[in-house]
């Protein structure tokens, strides 16, 4: 692939930061909401303030998970949390355009990922976009897992040097791909064309749906090809960060071929 020389994301160290306590989780909502990754509050809760914050929450599409007191005081680091935890990550997040104006490759190669909840696929397939000098990995805001420790952990530290894109909206990031003249690639088992049948050797842009529910309907839509990677085994498919990586390194075996 060719590089240039002024794409790559500066090095950083992921820091994970807990805010918890209601009143300080609702300031930070209404302050900083783009700050935070996930909310966690205690099970069966019916605090009026802990409401207001899974409201606010889901209006700004944050996600929130349950969990006891147990795991929120091992979270926030004391049992004087008040029921709610929030995690914040510094990890730098560019913007689309950004990405598109500083390409890393002379045709961009970028991965999509459509709400994936396991932190683990997720490092896992940044790992291996880096691996194959891909451009970016662009997340869909609110959905999926946050990019937490486990995600760096997971990624071996290729987190610290992939540009990690978030959007508002998948359907509008690919359709504005689309109009920038790249291939909108999508995987599905049932697919007609094998993953080698198309040329990746332009501006691509590969979707991969969330484990189980798969690419969302509106998403698929937008995909100019979908194809199957062939299985000769008795299992039916590969788990989404093997298929991603299979996928990538189809991409560049062609391109520096």
């Amino acid at each position: 692939m060719d590089k240039s020389g002024n794409a790559g994301a500066p090095a950083q160290e992921l820091k994970e930061q807990i805010v918890y306590g209601r009143n300080a989780v609702v300031e930070l909502l209404q302050t900083k909401p783009e700050s935070v990754e996930k909310i966690y509050l205690q099970f069966n809760t019916s605090h009026p303030k802990l409401k207001e914050i899974i409201i606010t929450a889901r209006r700004l599409k944050i996600p929130c998970g349950k969990a006891r007191m147990e795991k929120l005081t091992l979270i926030s680091g004391t049992a004087k949390n008040q029921g709610v935890c929030a995690l914040i990550s510094t990890v730098t997040s560019y913007g689309l355009e950004e990405v598109l104006a500083s390409p890393r490759n002379s045709s961009p190669l970028l991965v999509v990922l459509d709400g994936l909840e396991d932190p683990h696929n997720v490092g896992a397939i940044v790992r291996t976009a880096e691996a194959v000098a891909a451009d970016a990995v662009i997340l869909v805001d609110g959905k999926g897992t946050p990019i937490n420790a486990t995600v760096h952990k997971a990624s071996a530290g290729a987190l610290s040097h992939m540009r990690v894109c978030k959007v508002k909206s998948l359907v509008k990031s690919l359709d504005l791909l689309h109009d920038r003249g790249f291939l909108i690639v999508a995987a599905d088992m049932d697919a007609e064309k094998n993953h080698t049948d198309i040329d990746w050797r332009g501006p691509i842009a590969l979707v991969m749906g969330a484990e189980g529910a798969g690419l969302g309907s509106e998403a698929r839509k937008r995909c100019d090809s979908v194809v199957r990677i062939p299985m000769a085994g008795c299992v039916e498919s590969l788990n989404v960060s093997v298929a991603t990586g299979v996928l990538l390194y189809e991409a560049m075996r062609q391109r520096l071929a």
